[in-house]
């Protein structure tokens, strides 16, 4: 008999919760402002495209090492010290993005449910729940992530659901006129809305990824619903708020949400029932790069995984998310983010994976 080979649903469930986040609530006034047009929703399609491309990338380099995580493989094959620069590179993008997340989360959650509480206790709050996950291990990070997923997806499916009856026709026109120019300068921040894909370079050391065919399946699967998700929000901002009204609200999908009302039934603020499944979205999210940025410390600095390295990185990513003085001056730190993707999602691994092919590194 083969050897039974391991599920990838954790997989797909993992990458998935860790890809939704706070672009569900910004991406379509990001996108608004760059396009500018209600066919505004086709830039999401390229952009998933090039995710999965640099995903197949990705999992040719991981593929080569079999049980090894970036952190264990990039020394061996381009030297102790270049790989262990690459390694911080990639640990400052994990915190970069967890610092982003909870900042942006933490705006929202004051303005839309706790205006009196000082932002720094909401960041803090996720922060410490983040360190007390983190610390179980990744077994049960994934094992949180798939217990919360059907919450995930309830939330998305009823504002879906429910919001249908509140678009506007008109909103959605001209159909098949547009601007192909304009939809793909939107491909650009479309393109890291799918950021969460190249922790398969942490997975790695989880579960091995050798087979073609079932990491396609596990990179299509997870790509795909996100995007088949966005390209729905999408819709559904257009449709309801209208292109204008998208490049002025700051978080859309949320007052999309609040224009839904129950009046007489158990709950009459529907954004409140959302805001509770997508701080859920937020936590995955967060926790899934924290763990990246504590086990790419402790592999880089040969130290154990300690109370003391994971309260380090938070301390760190506290630090950092309250470095913005406000909400503009937060979205214009994201371009330097995406400088920052760009080198671990992209130049890292590339460099890796054509160095890796040169030297013609065994498989291990």
């Amino acid at each position: 008999m083969g050897e039974k080979q391991p599920s990838i649903l954790p997989i797909i469930v993992f990458l998935i919760s860790t890809m939704i986040g706070v672009g569900i609530v910004t991406l379509p006034r990001e996108t608004a402002s760059i396009v500018g047009q209600p066919n505004m929703w086709l830039s999401i399609i390229p952009g998933a495209a090039i995710a999965f491309l640099n995903g197949v990338l990705i999992f040719l380099l991981v593929k080569r090492y079999p049980d090894l995580n970036l952190f264990d493989f990039a020394p061996r094959i381009i030297g102790k010290w270049l790989g262990k620069a690459f390694s911080i590179v990639f640990v400052a993008y994990a915190i970069a993005i967890s610092a982003y997340v909870i900042r942006t989360s933490a705006e929202i959650v004051n303005y839309y449910l706790l205006n009196n509480t000082p932002k720094y206790i909401v960041i803090l709050t996720l922060i410490l729940a983040s360190m007390y996950l983190v610390s179980c291990g990744l077994t049960n990070i994934i094992f949180f992530f798939q217990l919360y997923f059907p919450i995930i997806l309830l939330m998305f499916f009823l504002l879906t659901v429910l919001s249908i009856k509140n678009i506007e026709p008109t909103h959605l026109l001209p159909i098949f006129e547009f601007d192909h120019f304009a939809i793909l300068k939107g491909v650009n921040s479309t393109f890291f809305s799918f950021v969460g894909y190249e922790l398969i370079m942490i997975l790695s050391s989880y579960q091995s990824m050798t087979k073609w065919k079932s990491m396609n399946w596990t990179l299509g699967i997870s790509i795909g619903s996100v995007c088949v998700i966005y390209i729905l929000f999408f819709i559904l901002n257009i449709g309801i708020l209208s292109i204008q009204e998208l490049k002025v609200i700051t978080f859309p999908t949320i007052e999309m949400a609040k224009s839904l009302e129950f009046k007489g039934f158990f709950f009459e603020r529907f954004e409140l029932v959302f805001l509770f499944g997508w701080i859920i979205t937020i936590f995955t999210t967060v926790s899934a790069y924290y763990y990246s940025a504590f086990l790419g410390l402790c592999r880089t600095f040969n130290c154990k995984k300690n109370i003391f390295m994971n309260a380090a990185v938070g301390f760190v990513i506290f630090a950092l998310s309250l470095q913005p003085e406000g909400v503009t001056e937060l979205f214009d730190s994201a371009k330097y983010l995406n400088y920052l993707s760009y080198a671990a999602l992209i130049g890292v691994p590339l460099i890796l994976l054509v160095v890796s092919l040169i030297k013609g590194v065994e498989r291990r």
